[in-house]
C-alpha cells in the first residue's frame, strides 16, 4: 500500500493555555474543585506542559463550561462531520484525486458516537458514490490512525479496493469533564480539537513521492486497560489517565519497533525520520529516552503539541503531514501510536 497524501483540519477558533486559564478561573467549576486539585490545574496550564495553544470546536473557551450531555453531544455531532470533510477535501487536493475515485473510506473517533456513523455524513459532504465500501470504527482512542491505515492495508491487498480514504476525527471538546482526579484535570488541559485524513492506494502515484507501507505492528495489552480509557458518567465521557501512561507509551511503543526491525531484518539506525503521536511532553520524552533518540528527532511532534495540544487520533497523520511536507529524508520511517486497550502500534514506511 502506497500514501499519497496526508492533510488535517482544525477548528477556526484557537487559545491560548493562559485563556484558558483564566477561563477556567471565572467558571463556576473551578470553585467546585478542591483546593489541591485548583493548584493543580494553575500549574498545568501556567507550566511547562509543550502546549502553547490549542484548537477548540468553541465560540468562546466559557463554552466549555456547559457541562450537559445534551449541549456535548451536540458538539460533536456539529463539528465533527464538518472537520471530517474538511481533512478529507484537503487530503484529496494534495493527492490531485476526486472523490468518485475512492473505493472506500474508514473514519475513526472515540469523543462521540453517532449512528449512523460518521461516513454516512461525509458520504453526503463527498458525494461518494452509494455503493462505496464505507466503514466506521470507534474504540481505539488516541491510537486509532493506525488500525485504521490496517484496515485500508487489508482492503487493498484483498483487492476490495484500489483506493481508499482514511480519516480520523475528534472532536475532544465534546468529550469534557471535570472533577477532582488528576488524571480528569491533566486531560482537560491537553486536548484539542482536529480531524485528519490519509489517501491510500495499491499503486505508488506517478505526481507524488512514493511512500509505501513495508510492516505493521500492533500490540494489546488488556491487562493494562484502566490506565487509560473512557468511562461514562453522569452520561458522559470522563477520560481515565494514569500518570504511567508516559512509561508505557514507550515500552509498548518500542517493543513494536523491535518486532518490526526483527521481521524486516534492519537496525534502527536505519529509520531516518521518526513520526509520533505525542500523548503529552512526558510521553515525548519518554520515547526519546527509551527510543535513545535525539531530541530534534521528535521535533515535528513537539511542535504540534505546542500549537494543537494533543489532538488525539489525529496527530500521527498530522505529524505524517508534516514529515510529507517538509521532504524528510529518503529511507525507512517509524510512525507509533498508542491509546485505549491499553494499545500501541507502528508502522514501518519507506520513502523515496
Amino acid at each position: 500500500m502506497f500514501i499519497w497524501s496526508a492533510a488535517h483540519a482544525v477548528p477556526p477558533n484557537s487559545y491560548t493555555q493562559d485563556e484558558c486559564l483564566e477561563s477556567f478561573l471565572k467558571s463556576s467549576q473551578y470553585g467546585q474543585l478542591n483546593p489541591t486539585s485548583q493548584v493543580l490545574l494553575r500549574r498545568i496550564l501556567r507550566g511547562d506542559n509543550g502546549i502553547t495553544t490549542r484548537s477548540l470546536a468553541l465560540d468562546s473557551v466559557q463554552e466549555a463550561f456547559n457541562l450537559t450531555p445534551d449541549a456535548l453531544q451536540h458538539r460533536f455531532q456539529t463539528h465533527a462531520p464538518a472537520l471530517a470533510a474538511q481533512a478529507a477535501r484537503n487530503a484529496l487536493i494534495k493527492a490531485d484525486l476526486g472523490s468518485q475515485e475512492l473505493d472506500a473510506v474508514i473514519i475513526s473517533t472515540c469523543t462521540g458516537y453517532l449512528c449512523p456513523g460518521l461516513t454516512s455524513y461525509l458520504s453526503e459532504s463527498l458525494g461518494l458514490d452509494p455503493s462505496m465500501i464505507l466503514l466506521d470504527l470507534v474504540g481505539h482512542g488516541c491510537g486509532a490512525a493506525i488500525p485504521n491505515l490496517r484496515n485500508a492495508h487489508a482492503l487493498i491487498h484483498s483487492g476490495q479496493a484500489s483506493k481508499v480514504l482514511s480519516v480520523c476525527v475528534e472532536v475532544c471538546s465534546a468529550a469534557f469533564y471535570l472533577d477532582d482526579d488528576p488524571g480528569v484535570l491533566i486531560s482537560a488541559c491537553l486536548f484539542g480539537d482536529a480531524a485528519a485524513a490519509a489517501v491510500c492506494s495499491s499503486r505508488p502515484s506517478a505526481d507524488h513521492r512514493p511512500i509505501e507501507t513495508v510492516s505493521m505492528q500492533s500490540t494489546m495489552r488488556p491487562e493494562h486497560r484502566d490506565l487509560l480509557r473512557f468511562e461514562h458518567k453522569m452520561g458522559m465521557l470522563r477520560n481515565i489517565l494514569s500518570p504511567d501512561t508516559p512509561r508505557l507509551a514507550a515500552e509498548s511503543a518500542y517493543a513494536d519497533l523491535l518486532t518490526v526491525l526483527e521481521k524486516e531484518g534492519i537496525s534502527q539506525e536505519s529509520i531516518q525520520t521518526w513520526i509520533a503521536h505525542a500523548g503529552g511532553k512526558r510521553v515525548l520524552d519518554a520515547l526519546t529516552e527509551k527510543f535513545e533518540l535525539q531530541h530534534a528527532d521528535l521535533e515535528v511532534s513537539r511542535s504540534l503539541l505546542e500549537k494543537y495540544g494533543n489532538t488525539s487520533s489525529p496527530f500521527v497523520l498530522m505529524a505524517l503531514e508534516e514529515q510529507i511536507k517538509r521532504d524528510a529524508p529518503r529511507g525507512y520511517w517509524w510512525m507509533n501510536s498508542f491509546g485505549a486497550g491499553f494499545s500501541s502500534h507502528g508502522i514501518l514506511l519507506k520513502a523515496e
